[in-house]
């Protein structure tokens, strides 16, 4: 059982190092965006806005979360969902308790730095898990 423990956390850290450096190349081979370009007002029922890398919540969640939540599940601490239950019991409630977390994780959790993951990704994930795990 310890040693599946062991593997397993291997294999999890390998995988946190891969998508930190696949992030890193997808940001160098992004164009530079117009300064000049205006933005649409939103409507109420558009699809999530991109974040600066151009990835919305959803997507930035399966890049970086989903391999440890899969549908808001915990493959390490299965009792630590992403169930608006336990993230509220653990006062968890706005995207920026969520960054928190992702910034200063507790035991089992790879994390996540602003070279990793912008503040603005980081908010994207955050309003993405409240919005979807119920």
């Amino acid at each position: 059982m310890q040693r599946r423990l062991v593997v397993t956390l291997a294999i999890l850290a390998l995988i946190s190092a891969v998508t930190g450096c696949k992030k890193k190349s997808e940001e160098q081979a992004q164009p530079p965006q117009s300064a000049t370009t205006t933005a649409a007002p939103a409507a109420p029922a558009a699809p999530p806005s991109p974040s600066a890398t151009g990835l919305t919540g959803e997507q930035l969640f399966k890049q970086h979360c989903a391999v440890c939540h899969p549908n808001g599940g915990n493959t390490i601490s299965p009792s630590k969902t992403l169930s608006a239950k336990a993230l509220t019991a653990s006062k968890i409630t706005k995207p920026e308790d969520i960054v928190k977390v992702m910034r200063n994780p507790g035991p089992g959790m790879s994390k996540f730095d602003e070279a990793m993951i912008s503040n603005d990704d980081a908010n994207k994930i955050g309003e993405y898990i409240l919005a979807t795990f119920p």
